[in-house]
């Protein structure tokens, strides 16, 4: 493993990767997502991609992006001089590990753009925040395709879900079986397949609904059918079903370079939401960068 160091004044500091021994050592600060027990699980399950700086306290918790085997994400990251270090050391660590990409997103702060410079960390994407305001009125008798329940803990819908799923989107937005499962069982979430009058799977959607807020988490359609209304009755479907739950609100996110997408959206009626933006930077570890797609 490479050797990354924290120079201040007067002190020169070694990055390490963190350990699970190391876990009750950290001084987790109050907005932490993580207790003690949880850091050393996850340090056991997933070794050597989590650093730390014991000198000064400074970590980042690190896991699988999307429950992905190949791709890593930071999860937590606490450190001021030592934050681009420790990103490298990450970014390292998981090249080492046979790793294809390590990844941060900015989804619950904003950090100066000069430290993922120092860390060799690329914008890899601009995540766009959408929110319809008002909801249509949806007649359910317009429907080409029956729309079904996909139930995750069916190996024949996970495994339908999962090869739909990679055909529609770029290889980053892959979700993995073990995503499928998390998500599926989580609490207010709704996977429903698109059958075709042929009972064929073209599309599905994933939605979530917490109270009177609703957000459609995922819409795929089969690439070789975009283009013939599906993803756009799909989204009708997705905008009925929450309607019907109860949702007064709802909301979605695409990429900014996912001009298809947007196009649909916003002439739905979909407004931006721009102060809720957020972006992805990474690392492209083993020559993947055409991946992104």
């Amino acid at each position: 493993m490479a050797d990354f160091e924290v120079e201040n004044e007067t002190q020169t500091y070694p990055v390490v990767p963190l350990t699970a021994d190391d876990a009750h050592r950290l001084r987790l600060g109050w907005t932490s997502r993580f207790d003690k027990p949880d850091i050393r699980n996850l340090v056991a399950q997933f070794p050597d991609i989590s650093q730390w700086i014991p000198e000064t306290g400074e970590y980042l918790i690190a896991g699988p992006w999307r429950h992905r085997r190949d791709v890593a994400t930071v999860m937590e990251l606490s450190g001021q001089t030592g934050a681009a270090p420790l990103l490298r050391a990450f970014a390292e660590s998981s090249r080492e590990s046979g790793l294809e990409l390590a990844l941060l997103s900015e989804h619950q702060e904003s950090r100066n753009p000069r430290l993922y410079e120092r860390a060799g960390f690329d914008l890899l994407e601009h995540i766009l925040i959408y929110e319809l305001p008002t909801i249509p009125s949806i007649d359910p008798e317009k429907f080409r395709l029956t729309f079904r329940e996909m139930v995750v803990a069916r190996d024949d819908h996970l495994e339908a879900l999962v090869e739909l799923d990679h055909q529609a989107f770029p290889w980053l937005w892959w979700n993995s079986e073990g995503e499928f499962l998390n998500y599926g069982r989580a609490r207010g979430v709704k996977i429903y397949g698109g059958f075709d009058p042929q009972g064929r799977l073209v599309s599905y959607v994933g939605v979530t609904r917490f109270r009177a807020w609703g957000h459609l988490d995922r819409i795929a359609v089969r690439p070789e059918l975009q283009g013939q209304g599906i993803g756009l009755e799909s989204l009708d479907w997705s905008i009925y079903a929450l309607a019907q739950s109860g949702a007064g609100r709802i909301g979605l996110s695409t990429q900014a370079r996912n001009e298809r997408s947007r196009f649909i959206y916003e002439r739905y009626g979909f407004e931006r939401k721009p102060q809720q933006d957020y972006y992805l930077y990474g690392v492209w570890l083993q020559d993947s960068g055409s991946h992104l797609g």
